[in-house]
């Protein structure tokens, strides 16, 4: 048998329209493409609608497009509305399960797309679907393991805190009644005893509040963010004043958030410029605001120690740290905190820095609220040391 030669070959661009149709919609079986008439009924078919939904041609033309909705979210309603969106804005983009010929669900990306003769007039819609089943099982799953972590982390540090404290306590009591009457290495290890269970309880209580911003929730309210940064600022009052530090703002933008999130917020990142300043240089802090199409930039500049570039992902990570605790106190949790918080506002947190030059924290919050927001209670837990849990000198602002 003679093998077909090059030369009899049709180019892609000189194929027939009904062989070009055939091959590059028809014949598709990864995704489902169809028309419907403005009466929301079918009027073709392709492979990909048998490989995803079920129906062979003579099976689905003809039928009602809402057809491929499950009862549970009253199909007929849910095609008539996607209709309507795509009429007035040229398409519609629809997330949702989808219900098999056999009755059976699967996830789908369905985009539809408003079809119009030369004057204008509607006469269809075009559709097109991509089954995302695996991608949602996979997501759900992700979604449930870290729903139980963050359950985790929540009971095993607030159910940790009572026998802490005991051992913190009796552990003081050693140290305040025997310091001096034994040797000098008695007194280090009483030393290190009181040390670690202190350093143990601020990590408790920043885990705890870690893991609480995605425990609870609460709508947003329409506030002046310029009230929650003087906030931050009076819970930072005696650490600003014992390192000398100045601190300016622009006026704040007015926003639907979280009055407690973005408390913590300003109280992480400003006491973050406070505690990484220079030995030999009081800190200085300015933030200024600037609104960039459908978001806000608030931007936390300061002049202190700085940081290698190559970190400014990791320093966002929980418990990283780029200092040991004895050079700067902390335990890597409180910019952990910070982006969840700003992600949980819809936005995004970075930084920018150099070494011995300064760092500039950057975050966006969206003008508009899109949804429910998660939040934390507004900052009233005490440290040891009388810092806010979360914030403050010697607490988890460090970088991480």
């Amino acid at each position: 048998m003679d093998q077909p030669s090059l030369a009899k070959t049709v180019p892609l661009s000189q194929l027939p329209d009904p062989d070009f149709y055939r091959m590059q919609v028809r014949e598709l079986r990864e995704y489902a493409m169809f028309m419907i008439d403005p009466q929301g009924i079918i009027a073709s078919w392709n492979a990909g609608v048998e490989q995803l939904l079920g129906y062979s041609e003579q099976e689905w033309i003809g039928q009602h497009a809402s057809i491929i909705f499950t009862p549970a979210e009253k199909a007929a309603e849910v095609c008539r509305a996607e209709m309507m969106r795509a009429q007035e804005a040229g398409g519609a983009t629809d997330i949702r399960w989808h219900r098999h010929k056999n009755g059976t669900e699967f996830f789908a990306n369905g985009f539809m797309n408003a079809v119009r003769d030369e004057h204008g007039v509607l006469i269809g819609f075009s559709k097109i679907m991509s089954d995302e089943t695996a991608r949602k099982q996979l997501q759900d799953a992700l979604t449930e393991s870290n729903t139980a972590l963050e359950q985790f982390a929540f009971v095993a540090s607030h159910d940790m805190q009572e026998p802490l404290r005991t051992m913190s306590a009796f552990a003081q009591l050693l140290s305040n009644k025997y310091r001096g009457k034994f040797d000098a290495d008695a007194d280090k290890f009483l030393d290190f005893l009181v040390t670690g269970a202190r350093r143990m309880g601020v990590l408790l209580e920043d885990l705890l509040a870690y893991a609480r911003l995605t425990t609870e929730v609460k709508r947003p309210s329409s506030i002046a963010l310029d009230e929650d940064l003087e906030a931050a600022l009076t819970h930072l009052e005696q650490a600003i004043k014992e390192s000398g530090a100045s601190v300016a703002h622009e006026p704040m933008p007015t926003l639907q958030v979280d009055r407690g999130q973005m408390v913590r917020l300003f109280q992480n990142l400003i006491g973050n410029a406070v505690k990484y300043r220079k030995p030999d240089q009081p800190p200085m802090v300015h933030i200024s605001a600037e609104q960039i199409g459908d978001e806000w930039v608030i931007s936390i500049r300061d002049n202190g120690i700085g940081f290698d570039p190559k970190f400014a992902t990791t320093i966002f990570e929980p418990f990283k740290r780029l200092h040991t605790a004895e050079e700067y106190p902390g335990t890597g949790v409180g910019l952990a905190i910070c982006k969840r918080i700003i992600q949980a506002q819809h936005g995004r947190i970075w930084a920018e820095s150099q070494p011995g030059e300064g760092t500039t924290f950057c975050f966006t919050l969206p003008v508009e609220s899109p949804q429910r927001l998660k939040y934390t209670p507004p900052i009233n837990s005490r440290q040891p040391d009388g810092s806010a849990s979360g914030t403050g000198p010697g607490s988890a602002i460090g970088k991480s």
